[in-house]
């Protein structure tokens, strides 16, 4: 069905008052003629079919106009009604009407029970067999026919029996009621209601007209002037009729104020009810007037511009205060009231976009939907200005009807600098409805921090001197201002513009007597001229690359309230003589002067940031004891950072990117409230601190520190600590006391080539992250929780880099140390390969000294056994690296346990920055140091489990290939076996195979062997050419 106009929607101007819908051959001539008249009579206008008998099925365009502009319908339901096709399709556009457009609709029953029709029984039933059988194929027109009598029938209207009740008095009741709905007059809305009918229907919708069953409240909450009460009367205008009573009560906030809540009282019962003079003395018996009077009473309320608590407790303090079916509407700017009913849904006033937004200034600038074509870009800018709200384009484009473009362009230069007076007073009422400290913090947004994220805002608003938490919340409650899904601040242009002006008026001719200031030309102005005065509290200065500031250096001297500055993209003529000892935060970034001045004693101060300055050295910062965060980023003539010792409060403090930095002042590494310590990019930085002790610390980013060769000793247990970034550094490994970082959940390796080590013993459940744009290796963890015990450098691990020596760690668990793991005797006679190659491969294998293990499997069980003493062995261990060509980092872990017993568990983790996909070789000794624990002159069985992980980001993968024992020729042979348990000893024929396979696999392992060795010399042989051409 086609909708009204825009005009008809919202203003109401109805064609008829009544339509009547009814079948002409069972009341025409009786009933509906007598009810025609009796409404005619009254003046109502009623809409009545002069066609005694309809031919066909269609509505006609008449009746179809006269359903659209009528205000109500009147259905009267009789025997035969459903008989005529007619009827049935006129009913199912009635009903369609009444529910889009919120009209009502009044069932009378004449001479019909209810029941008849709702459960399709007698000349209904019948007519409906009829339409079935005629209708065959369009069963979905029959059911549509169905369900609006169904519809129809559930709602609560007239039921007259002839001859049971006086038809006069029948007709009466109804003319009387009809009379009250249109005697209500419709509220003014809008001349040009321009985008507000999808807004009406999403409020009506949240009401719910389809139920009766309960009171529903929706609440309409935005800034001012955006159009909140404007849709609630056009609510009211659309749904009035279908209730019982109904009141809109304008501009609470004002009439509380000038009247007070007993009189609002007065003025809801004296609507509703229909009656005048209603008293209630006081608002406690208002409250209980209300609930008697109204409880059983289907009503529609709407209170507008609500802001206070109370003024909801004593008009719609609870549900049960009305009849079921009631539907309540309050406008506000404060989203927090809304909360307080508790069950209430919410509307958020949506601003005007695009063409509905230049549409509705063009009715107020031009006179006309359409834009000049001369006026199109300065329409656009209109627009674009004033951001969708009704209000401002409303009075703006009033206000530039029939001017030429000179003077378009004028204004919009003055509403750039200045807001237009009314929209000005409009929105301010927000304002002046503020706490004192509330009304502060909405200025510090307005001129500063619109954009900013929230958590600098509450934060420098804080050192301001204001409860910020607070604050923002009921700034966000009223309107004035949002939180956006990124957590930034954001606050409508024209309420920006209000709050700037408001600070304007302070001083409109001289600039330095205002609080506040942020114009580029008003600061220049008071530097330049010496204009400052203790009237100033905060300056925000970011100027544009063409300022330069020619003063004497002297202008902040006049600012003893001065807290906070900050300076951004600015040049001086020369540095600041004076900084006032006021200032809590100074933010100066590239600031040009060597030093702070020297009577700069600011005891308050909390944040300090000179990034990108010229600062060459500061002296200890004694007097700054409240100092929370010391910013030195990019200062690059910074050499040396001195104590930090009086500052106790530091949170956080940042030297990235400070080049010639070659020195950090021991007490930097105690700190205790330091939450951040950031040093990267510092590229002539050796070492950090000797030693820290950092409680609060939570990240340690010190990549890029490319000389940076040593880590500090970490002294106490650091339980916050989370990040450490340590890459592209040239650390060569981690002390043990690192294990100190208790908290730490991410180690930062990556382009640390010449870390291998990993203590991950003592680190454990930890991200190891050495590659760029990959997750990282997850470190092994372990039940037990003691401290190990060290072989230091015991490990030699052989790679295309070389030969390198790494840490095992043991975790004890024989109080007297029974196995120990040692570094090879061999690795410092490592280029005599060839006889190395003969005492194992050769003498090894002809003595019975060497064994090798194929790891078919993941984790390998070695055996052997000895009597009298423990034997001196070496364990060789060969691994590949797998697919992966970039840093991997491996776990290997060895257990030896003798007789069923373990006496060592050990492991070690280290780092290899793959470059090709070639072998690696691990290497050490294990030896027995007591032998308490072995059965004199008796068999001991002697197993090595040997365990080689690639740790990947959540998983793990095992790589080791092979491994070989050999125990070495100062052993007696008759004390050891490598290949049979004494106990059940192999035959001859068996240990012939078993020298077989051994004798097999050597030759596979010494080619492996011989591979390692030929990569391993072409590297070395091409770092001497290297080294002789540097020469």
């Amino acid at each position: 069905m086609a909708q009204p106009s825009l005009s008809s929607s919202f203003t109401y101007d109805w064609t008829y008052d009544v339509f009547l819908s009814f079948r002409g051959l069972d009341t025409r001539n009786n009933f509906t003629g007598n009810l025609y008249n009796s409404l005619h009579q009254r003046g109502i206008h009623t809409f009545i079919d002069e066609e005694e008998i309809r031919e066909g099925d269609e509505i006609t365009p008449t009746i179809l106009q006269a359903i659209k502009h009528s205000r109500i319908f009147i259905a009267i339901f009789s025997d035969h009604y459903a008989s005529s096709t007619f009827c049935l399709n006129e009913l199912v556009m009635i009903l369609e009407c009444s529910k889009s457009q919120g009209r009502l609709f009044l069932p009378v029953f004449y001479d019909v029970d209810p029941f008849q029709i709702r459960y399709m029984t007698g000349t209904y039933a019948e007519a409906f067999t009829k339409h079935e059988a005629r209708f065959k194929d369009e069963k979905d027109k029959v059911q549509k026919w169905r369900d609006s009598l169904l519809l129809a029938a559930n709602v609560l209207g007239w039921h007259f029996k002839p001859g049971f009740e006086s038809e006069y008095k029948f007709i009466r009741k109804i003319v009387k009621e009809v009379s009250l709905k249109i005697n209500r007059i419709p509220l003014h809305v809008a001349k040009k209601p321009i985008g507000l009918k999808s807004q009406m229907l999403e409020v009506i919708s949240l009401l719910g007209l389809e139920s009766n069953e309960r009171v529903n409240m929706v609440g309409i909450y935005g800034i001012g002037g955006i159009g909140k009460s404007t849709i609630a009367r056009a609510v009211y205008n659309s749904i009035a009729d279908q209730f019982e009573g109904v009141c809109f009560l304008g501009d609470i906030r004002v009439k509380d104020i000038h009247h007070g809540l007993a009189q609002l009282q007065e003025t809801l019962l004296s609507e509703v009810l229909g009656e005048k003079d209603i008293k209630v003395g006081d608002v406690y018996r208002g409250i209980s007037i209300i609930k008697r009077r109204l409880q059983r009473k289907k009503v529609l309320l709407i209170l507008d511009n609500v802001d206070k608590e109370k003024q909801l407790q004593v008009l719609v303090g609870g549900h049960d205060w009305f009849g079921f079916g009631s539907k309540i509407i309050i406008t506000t700017r404060d989203k927090h009231l809304l909360a307080i009913q508790g069950t209430m849904k919410v509307y958020e006033v949506k601003q005007l976009k695009g063409e509905k937004a230049l549409e509705l200034f063009s009715w107020h600038a031009f006179k006309n939907k359409k834009v000049d074509p001369d006026y199109v870009d300065m329409a656009k800018h209109a627009i674009s200005y004033c951001h969708g709200l009704p209000l401002a384009l409303e009075v703006i484009g009033s206000h530039l009807f029939g001017k030429c473009l000179a003077v378009w362009k004028s204004s919009f230069a003055k509403y750039e600098r200045v807001i237009r007076k009314d929209i000005h007073e409009i929105l301010k009422v927000s304002y002046d409805d503020l706490e004192e400290d509330v009304k502060g913090i909405f200025l510090d947004i307005a001129c500063f921090f619109n954009s900013y994220e929230i958590s600098y805002v509450r934060e420098i608003l804080y050192l301001h001197g204001f409860h910020a938490e607070d604050g923002i919340q009921e700034l966000t409650d009223k309107s004035l201002m949002k939180i956006d899904v990124n957590g930034c601040v954001r606050m409508h242009d024209l309420i920006q513009d209000m709050g700037r002006e408001i600070v304007r008026q302070e001083s409109t001719l001289e600039p330095g007597k205002r609080t506040r200031l942020w114009f580029s030309d008003d600061i220049v102005h008071v530097l330049e001229e010496n204009k400052g005065s203790d009237t100033i509290e905060v300056i925000i200065a970011d100027f544009r690359k063409d300022i330069k500031v020619k003063w004497c250096g002297k202008a902040f001297g006049h600012m003893k309230n001065l807290r906070i500055l900050i300076i951004r993209n600015a040049r001086f003529s020369r540095g600041p003589q004076i900084l006032p000892n006021s200032l809590r935060v100074l933010d100066w970034s590239g600031y040009q002067s060597s030093s702070l001045p020297s009577d700069f004693n600011p005891k308050n101060l909390a944040i300090l940031n000179m990034s990108e300055s010229c600062l060459k050295w500061f002296e200890s910062l004694k007097v700054f004891e409240m100092l929370s965060f010391l910013d030195f980023e990019g200062c690059k003539f910074l050499t040396e950072v001195p104590s930090l010792s009086r500052l106790p409060n530091l949170g956080a403090l940042c030297l990235d990117y400070c080049t010639n930095l070659i020195r950090i002042h021991d007490s930097v590494g105690f700190l205790v409230r330091l939450v951040l310590l950031s040093a990267q990019g510092c590229t002539q930085l050796e070492s950090l601190v000797p030693y820290i002790n950092l409680p609060s610390l939570e990240t340690l980013d010190l990549r890029g520190c490319s000389r940076l060769e040593c880590f500090p000793e970490v002294l106490g247990v650091m339980e916050n600590i989370k990040d450490v970034y340590l890459d592209q550094t040239s650390l060569e490994q981690l002390p043990f006391t690192i294990g100190n970082l208790v908290g730490l959940q991410r180690l930062f390796l990556r382009g640390c080539l010449r870390m291998i080590q990993l203590p991950s013993y003592i680190l454990p459940k930890i991200e190891i992250i050495t590659t760029y744009g990959c997750r990282g290796f997850q470190s092994c963890t372990y039940e037990e929780k003691m401290s190990p015990k060290v072989f230091v450098n015991a490990m030699c691990v052989y790679n295309e880099y070389g030969k390198s020596f790494i840490n095992v760690y043991s975790r004890n668990i024989s109080f007297n140390d029974v196995i120990e793991i040692c570094n090879p005797r061999w690795n410092h006679f490592f280029h005599d390969f060839k006889n190395l190659e003969y005492n194992l491969f050769c003498l090894g294998l002809i003595e019975g000294r060497v064994n090798i293990h194929d790891y078919g499997i993941n984790v390998t069980s070695m055996r052997f056994w000895f009597r009298n003493k423990f034997p001196r062995i070496a364990l060789w261990c060969f691994i590949e690296p797998g697919k992966h060509l970039d840093s991997v980092v491996l776990n290997f872990k060895l257990n030896v346990l003798i007789n069923g017993i373990t006496l060592l568990i050990s492991s070690c983790d280290y780092i290899f920055y793959t470059q090709r996909k070639t072998e690696q070789m691990l290497c050490c000794e294990i030896q027995g140091k007591v032998e308490d624990v072995v059965l004199e002159n008796e068999w001991n069985q002697v197993e090595i489990l040997c365990d080689m992980d690639h740790l990947k980001p959540c998983e793990s993968e095992r790589i080791l290939k092979w491994s070989l024992i050999y125990v070495y020729s100062e052993n007696k042979k008759e004390d050891f076996r490598l290949f049979d348990n004494p106990d059940s000893p192999l035959s001859n024929k068996e240990i012939f195979q078993e020298m077989e396979r051994v004798e097999e696999m050597l030759w596979v392992f010494g080619s492996t062997f011989a591979r390692m060795e030929q990569e391993l010399f072409a590297d070395e042989d091409m770092l001497h050419v290297e080294d002789d051409t540097i020469e």
